[in-house]
């Protein structure tokens, strides 16, 4: 009965670690200001077709979180900023392309921003 016990709550843990806990060192980056430090890296947007093609981001790379593990190569070798809907979707893109060798710079959350400003119109 223990055993039982043990493996549910590690599972549990496993499960929720991946999806709430923050990744280290993926801090959040306003893409929508000129900055020069944002020159060479590549914007990634993981949020579901349907919602990228809505408010495309020019020059991102359009991959949804289910796509990133077969299609990952498809990135080039740069720094990569995350662009996801929420923090769960930006926490398992970062995981996910963490653990295929990619340098993460950081993320921008599609929520945190008004649909406008998102696409640039005024």
């Amino acid at each position: 009965m223990n055993i039982w016990i043990g493996i549910i709550v590690t599972v549990s843990f496993v499960y929720l670690y991946r999806r709430y806990l923050p990744v280290p060192g993926v801090n959040p980056i306003n893409i929508y200001e000129e900055n020069e430090s944002l020159e060479g890296l590549v914007i990634v947007d993981t949020r579901d077709y349907q919602t990228s093609s809505r408010d495309k981001i020019p020059s991102a790379y359009c991959m949804p979180l289910p796509y990133l593990n077969r299609h990952y190569n498809e990135l080039p070798d740069q720094g990569i900023i995350i662009f996801a809907a929420d923090y769960v979707e930006k926490n398992l893109s970062a995981r996910i392309l963490r653990s295929k060798g990619k340098c993460i710079a950081g993320y921008c959350l599609a929520g945190n921003l008004e649909r406008n400003d998102r696409i640039g119109i005024q």
